[in-house]
C-alpha cells in the first residue's frame, strides 16, 4: 500500500493530467485540486540573488514572465490571460534569463530595481514569547522547564526571547536583572486595564538569546517558585493584550511574533472565560453512556463559544504574530474554541493527557529547528478557463481575493489545498492555445530577516478520457482534500456529517470508476485492481474513520479530536497519510530494503514473525527484531479470526500492490543499517519528534492493526442517522459495496449483514440513506 508520487517544487496535484472540460471534472468524481508546500527545498540553482522587481508582469492579470511565455522582438504573450505585453529591456537583448528557462525560481523582494539595495532593508526581528500558565500542577511546570530549556537551546543567538506568566494576573519577566524579575498587572473588568507598553518596553522585555542565555535560564528556573497551584487562569486576556501590545509598533518596528503558549487547565477568568452554559453543555456528556452517542451536545461543543478567537487570530496574522498553543491535562479545555487562534496564524496546536509521560520537550526542540520563517503570502493564478475555488490550510485568508492566503508562521512541513473549478460556460476547454496554466507565488521573510519570492509556473497536460484521469489520480492528494471537505462539515454540524461527507465522497468516486470497467462485471470493483496505485485510497479512507481525525470513542476527548485535526490540517500528503494508515514493513536482515507495505492485520504480523518488523505511524516508530515472539494478545485465536474476516485481503492482495524493490543485500564494515537509516530520516523529516520504540515493546503495535479492529462505525448510536457497523477492513469493503447497489438501485434492500453481538447492537437489514 505504498505510493508516493513526487514533483519537483511546491505544488503536488491530485490528477497529474486535468480533465480537457467541466464535463469530465464531474464524470470522474476525483476532487480536482492540488497540495501546495511553499517551503520545500529547492536546488541552490533555482535560488537567483536578484529582485524580483526585474522580472516582467503581465498589465492585466498580473502574473509573471515565465519560461512557456511566448516572447518576440517587441511584445510577449501572457499565457495566463491571453494579453499582449511590452517588451522591457531585460529581454530585449538575447541573454537568456533564468525565469524563461526555469518552472520555478526564487528572487529578493527589494524596495526597488536598484543595485544594492538588499543590504539596506532592515531584517525583521523574530521574537519568541513563553506564555506559561502558572496554575498547572508540579509535574506541568516541569515539563513546561524542561520545554522551554529546549527552545532557547535550539533558537538562534540573534533571536529575540520574552517570558510572560498567567493566573488571574499577567506577569512580565525583566530578563535583563540579574535576578528573575517579574511585574504583575491585574486583571480587572474581563481584560489588562493597561497597556503592556505602559508597563514595559520591548527593548527591556525582548533579549537576545546569545546575550542574555544565563538570565534567561534563571527566569525559566523562577517558574518554580512562583507556580501557585489551582486558581483562575486568564489565558485569552493574556493573548490579547500581548497581540495588543505588538499592534503599538506596527508600522515603526517589524516583528515576526511567535507566542508559545502552556496551558494547564481552561480559561476561567477574564474575557472568554468558559460560561456556566458552555460548562454545562459539557457536563450532560458527548456520550448519554458508554456506547450512546448524544449528538445534540457535540454538535453545540464543536461550534466554538463566541468569535473571539477568529477575530483576535486575524489580527494576529495581520500583524505577523503565530500562536502556538500546548495542551498538558486530561481536563476539558475547549480547544473548538481555541482552534481558531492558531490555524489563522500558522501555529501548532498539541495535545498531551499526561504531563509526566508527554513528548513535549523533545517536540519543542525539533520544531525550533523549523522556526524563523514568517510573514508568508501565498497566491495562486491559473489560466482563463479555470479557477482556484478554494483555498485552505493553517493560515488566514485575505479579505478581499478567494486565491490569496496570509501566513504568519510557515515551515518547511506545512501544506496547504485548494480545489479548482471551471467556469461556466462551453467555451472553457482546455486546448493548444489556451492550455491549462497554473502559477503560484509566494513571498515570505527568511530566517536571515529578508523578504523572498518563489514562482512557480506549470503547464498541465490535458486529457479526454475518464481512464486517463484514474491512471494520473495521486491518492494522497486526494486524501488530503478529503480532509479539508471533513473538516468543514465537522465544524459546522458535527463529527457525524463529518464522516458522512467522507463516505459519500467516496462512495460517488467508486461509482464513477466501475463506469469505465468492462461491461460484463458481475460485481463492483472497490479494490481498484485496474489502477494498483489507488489500492492505498481505500486503506486511508478506511483509516480516516478508525484514527482519532472523526472519532467519537469514549476514549477519545473532544479536544484530543480537534487537535489531530489541527495537525492533519498542517501536514503534507506523505506524512497525512502516516497518520491514517501507518506504514508496516519487514525486513531479512537490517542492511536490506524493505518489500512490499504489509496490510495491518494481525495474520500479516505473524506471519513474518521472524523478520525484522518497522512500524511507521508518524509520530512513533515501532522496531521489532526477530527474536521477540509474536505481539503480547495476538494468540492464535485471534489469529484465526482476523483470517475469517480478512479472508482474501491479505498477504495475497499485497502482490498487485506498489512497494519498494528490494535492493542487494550487501553488508559493508561499519555501514548504518536500513533500519536505522529509515528511523534517521524519519526524525529529521518530521514536524514532530520520533519516538522509536525498540526490543521487547511488540504489543504496543497491535492498536495500529485496523484491519482486523473491532466495531468501527460510520455514524454513532443515539444520533438521528442510521448507524451502520464495520469489523475490520473487509466489513468495510462490503458496507462500500452496498452503498453501491444502493446508488444504483435506491429502491432495493442492502445485503449487508452483520451479527451482532454484546458491544453492537443489531444493523437494520433495511439501510436510509444517511
Amino acid at each position: 500500500l505504498l505510493y508516493t508520487i513526487k514533483f519537483e517544487g511546491m505544488i503536488r496535484f491530485s490528477q497529474r493530467k486535468f480533465p480537457v472540460n467541466k464535463e469530465l471534472e464531474d464524470a470522474t468524481g476525483i476532487p480536482w485540486g492540488c497540495s501546495v508546500e511553499p517551503l520545500t527545498a529547492i536546488p541552490q540553482e533555482l535560488i537567483i540573488p536578484e529582485s524580483c522587481s526585474k522580472l516582467a508582469r503581465c498589465h492585466n492579470c498580473y502574473g509573471y514572465i515565465n519560461c512557456f511565455t511566448v516572447v518576440n522582438k517587441t511584445h510577449w504573450h501572457c499565457m495566463l490571460c491571453h494579453s499582449e505585453n511590452e517588451v522591457t529591456s531585460r529581454y530585449a537583448n538575447a541573454t537568456p534569463q533564468p525565469e524563461l528557462s526555469q518552472t520555478l525560481v526564487e528572487l529578493d523582494i527589494t524596495p526597488d530595481a536598484e543595485e544594492n539595495t538588499l543590504s539596506l532593508v532592515p531584517p525583521l526581528l523574530p521574537v519568541y514569547i513563553g506564555v506559561v500558565d502558572v496554575t498547572g500542577p508540579p509535574h506541568f511546570i516541569e515539563t513546561v522547564q524542561k520545554s522551554l530549556y529546549s527552545i532557547v537551546d535550539n533558537l538562534g543567538d540573534d533571536s529575540l526571547f520574552g517570558l510572560v506568566v498567567f493566573d488571574e494576573r499577567i506577569g512580565v519577566y525583566n530578563l535583563y536583572c540579574a535576578k528573575p524579575h517579574v511585574r504583575h498587572v491585574r486583571i480587572t473588568n474581563g481584560s489588562c486595564p493597561i497597556n503592556l507598553q505602559e508597563m514595559i518596553q520591548h527593548d527591556d522585555t525582548f533579549v537576545r538569546i546569545g546575550d542574555m542565555r544565563k538570565s534567561i535560564y534563571a527566569a525559566i528556573d523562577n517558574l518554580s517558585q512562583i507556580a501557585q497551584q489551582g486558581g483562575n487562569r486568564c489565558y485569552a486576556a493574556t493573548i490579547q493584550s500581548l497581540v495588543d501590545f505588538f499592534s503599538v509598533y506596527q508600522g515603526h518596528t517589524t516583528f515576526r511574533g511567535r507566542l508559545l503558549t502552556f496551558l494547564s487547565g481552561p480559561c476561567t477568568f477574564g474575557v472568554e472565560a468558559l460560561t456556566q452554559r458552555r460548562i454545562n453543555t459539557h457536563k450532560q456528556g458527548i456520550f448519554k453512556s458508554k456506547d450512546v452517542y448524544n449528538e445534540g451536545v457535540h454538535k453545540k461543543l464543536f461550534q466554538p463559544q463566541s468569535n473571539f478567537y477568529k477575530d483576535l487570530g486575524i489580527l494576529a496574522a495581520s500583524l505577523g504574530i503565530c500562536v502556538d498553543v500546548y495542551v498538558i491535562t486530561g481536563e476539558w479545555v475547549d480547544l473548538p474554541s481555541m482552534r481558531y487562534v492558531c490555524e489563522l496564524t500558522g501555529g501548532r496546536m498539541i495535545h498531551y493527557t499526561d504531563p509526566v509521560d508527554c513528548n513535549l520537550p523533545n517536540d519543542c526542540a525539533n520544531l525550533c529547528k523549523l522556526y524563523g520563517n514568517g510573514r508568508g503570502m501565498l497566491r495562486i493564478r491559473t489560466s482563463s478557463q479555470f479557477k482556484v475555488s478554494k483555498v485552505r490550510g493553517p493560515c488566514s485568508p485575505d479579505p478581499f481575493r478567494d486565491d490569496v492566503l496570509h501566513a504568519a508562521g510557515i515551515d518547511s512541513h506545512q501544506a496547504f489545498a485548494a480545489e479548482f473549478a471551471f467556469y461556466r460556460g462551453s467555451t472553457n476547454v482546455f486546448d493548444e492555445q489556451k492550455p491549462a496554466i497554473v502559477q503560484l507565488t509566494f513571498a515570505y521573510t527568511n530566517e536571515q530577516g529578508h523578504r523572498k519570492l518563489r514562482i512557480q509556473t506549470l503547464k498541465m497536460p490535458t486529457v479526454v478520457y475518464m481512464e486517463n484521469l484514474f491512471e494520473n489520480a495521486d491518492p494522497e492528494v486526494i486524501t488530503k482534500l478529503f480532509v479539508y471537505r471533513s473538516i468543514d462539515a465537522c465544524h459546522r454540524w458535527g463529527v457525524n456529517e463529518g464522516r458522512v461527507n467522507v463516505l459519500d465522497t467516496y462512495v460517488y468516486l467508486l461509482s464513477h470508476y466501475n463506469e469505465i470497467l468492462p461491461y460484463d462485471s458481475q460485481e463492483f470493483d472497490v479494490e481498484f485492481t485496474v489502477y494498483p496505485h489507488l489500492q492505498i485510497l481505500s486503506a486511508l479512507v478506511y483509516g480516516m474513520f478508525t484514527s482519532p481525525f472523526m472519532s467519537c470513542r469514549p476514549d477519545i476527548s473532544l479536544d484530543q479530536l480537534v487537535a489531530f485535526q489541527s495537525m492533519a490540517m498542517s501536514v503534507n500528503p506523505e506524512h497525512l497519510a502516516l497518520m491514517f494508515y501507518p506504514h508496516l514493513m519487514s525486513f531479512e536482515t537490517p542492511y536490506q530494503s524493505p518489500g512490499l507495505s504489509l496490510p495491518l492485520s494481525p495474520i500479516t504480523v505473524k506471519s513474518v514473525q521472524n523478520t525484522h518488523i518497522l512500524l511507521d505511524a508518524f509520530d512513533t516508530i515501532f522496531k521489532i527484531t526477530p527474536s521477540v515472539a509474536a505481539p503480547e494478545g495476538i494468540t492464535k485465536d485471534i489469529v484465526d479470526a482476523a483470517a475469517i474476516e480478512f479472508s482474501e485481503i491479505s498477504l495475497e492482495q499485497t502482490q498487485n500492490l506498489t512497494g519498494v524493490v528490494v535492493d542487494s543485500n550487501r553488508v559493508q564494515d561499519g555501514e548504518m543499517s536500513t533500519i536505522d537509516k529509515y528511523i534517521e530520516e524519519a526524525q529529521r523529516t518530521r514536524p514532530m519528534s520520533v519516538r522509536v520504540e525498540r526490543g521487547d515493546t511488540p504489543a504496543a503495535i497491535c492498536k495500529y492493526l485496523i484491519n482486523d479492529s473491532g466495531a468501527v462505525n460510520i455514524c454513532m448510536p443515539g444520533s438521528s442517522y442510521d448507524h451502520y457497523y464495520w469489523r475490520g477492513y473487509k466489513a468495510f469493503y462490503k458496507f462500500v459495496v452496498s452503498q453501491l447497489h444502493r446508488l444504483y438501485d435506491p429502491e432495493g434492500e442492502s445485503d449487508f449483514e452483520e451479527p451482532a453481538d454484546e458491544n453492537c447492537p443489531d444493523v437494520p437489514s433495511n439501510f436510509t440513506q444517511a
